[in-house]
């Protein structure tokens, strides 16, 4: 059996480790090796048992995350700020994963927002995956497009983005004397992409001539959380505690008449006393989702794995959005019809307000239902057990054994 590598490189929030653990403990199960190479280890805290049953490692990473890098209307502009402006930076980075992978002896790598881990994976002829919901996996063009539709951009800046990101890029592979890329755009090539959305959701647009695996969620892993027995509707929060919207939040479902299970996790003694009651339970621990959507009114995230989970089970949503990636997937759902998103700045009575239009106004549960009736032959495990399959084909298709790579 393989030894596969999960690499995480870029990006935050939990979705990333609780996406990866899913498919990982899929593979174990088929007897594959897996080791865990996350950018924010401290996630894995919330997921001990995967934590117990996998090999954990720090993954190498920029420490000069968007430091000068300015507003970023593509990928190219995103690595830029993460180390990709200077090919001293970069080699030392694809030094670090190649270094990793070479101690653990990987076989293969599914990379979730990774791009380094992939050229490390290239310059050692392993095969790789990308495995994310679309925007970590940009279309192969060139340049790589924009994804930014709120500002006004030089129409020569993507051109000179991607030309800076693989002036260092080619850097960095020449002094591990690895062939040079023609466009920046081959640093994502690999054997498969999961593109773990749907056109509809792309923050790209949708792409014609791509694979869509649907989206990752898992919404039977975490703690079983049961409804407070009483009236009122019900609202599922999935929110971070340095959101600029939590207090909002938090004042909005403690004054009204909401059944609420929320997960907001290293919630502070004061705000936990100001929700939690009778009527509303606050979770240590990520929420088991799929018994809480049956009968749940409305889901309110940042626009992660558990907004896509809440659509597919015609739920509306309300999106609050922390960085850009969030956003494109809250106009998404509002697009769709299913849910609406607020800005940052939003005061409480947005807030309050756009609660109690997804809960009021029955278009939104309409909108949410209907897009779950055009996938309902979508099956996460079906998904599960097809990526599976895929990537023991890729492996079944390296011809270079376990142990006698470069």
């Amino acid at each position: 059996m393989a030894r596969i590598a999960f690499a995480w490189e870029m990006g935050g929030e939990l979705g990333h480790a609780m996406a990866c653990s899913v498919l990982a403990r899929a593979l174990s199960r088929r007897g594959h090796r897996v080791a865990f190479m996350f950018r924010e280890l401290h996630q894995l805290a919330l997921l001990p048992e995967e934590a117990a049953r996998f090999e954990v490692f720090q993954a190498p990473m920029s420490l000069f995350d968007d430091h000068g890098a300015g507003p970023a209307y593509s990928m190219a502009d995103i690595l830029l700020g993460a180390g990709y402006d200077d090919a001293r930076k970069l080699t030392g980075l694809l030094g670090g994963w190649l270094a990793l992978l070479d101690h653990w002896n990987a076989d293969m790598v599914i990379a979730d927002s990774a791009p380094t881990a992939l050229l490390a994976a290239r310059l050692r002829g392993l095969p790789r995956a990308s495995y994310g919901n679309g925007f970590s996996i940009p279309p192969r063009a060139s340049p790589l497009p924009a994804f930014r539709i709120d500002a006004a951009m030089d129409p020569s800046h993507l051109a000179r983005s991607d030309a800076r990101a693989l002036e260092s890029v080619n850097g960095a592979l020449a002094a591990f004397a690895g062939p040079a890329l023609d466009i920046l755009a081959r640093v994502f090539e690999t054997d498969e992409d999961f593109l773990c959305t749907f056109p509809e959701l792309d923050q790209y647009g949708a792409r014609p001539a791509a694979a869509y695996w649907g989206p990752r969620f898992g919404d039977d892993v975490g703690e079983p959380v049961r409804w407070p027995p009483h009236e009122g509707s019900r609202v599922i929060a999935y929110v971070r505690p340095a959101s600029p919207l939590v207090d909002a939040l938090i004042d909005t479902l403690a004054s009204g008449p909401y059944r609420v299970a929320a997960y907001i996790p290293e919630l502070d003694a004061a705000r936990r006393a100001r929700l939690q009651s009778a009527r509303r339970i606050v979770s240590e621990r990520p929420m088991r989702l799929n018994p809480l959507l049956e009968g749940c009114g409305l889901l309110v995230s940042h626009g992660g794995n558990a907004a896509l989970a809440a659509l597919m089970a015609g739920v509306p949503q309300l999106v609050l959005p922390t960085q850009y990636e969030q956003f494109l997937t809250g106009l998404r759902l509002a697009q769709v019809g299913s849910g609406l998103w607020l800005r940052p700045e939003a005061t409480r009575a947005e807030v309050s307000g756009a609660i109690r239009r997804l809960l009021e106004e029955p278009s939104f549960a309409a909108a949410a239902k209907a897009f779950a009736l055009r996938y309902r032959k979508y099956s996460p495990a079906e998904q599960q057990r097809r990526i599976v399959e895929r990537i023991e084909d890729i492996l079944s298709r390296s011809s270079t054994p376990q142990g006698e790579r470069q």
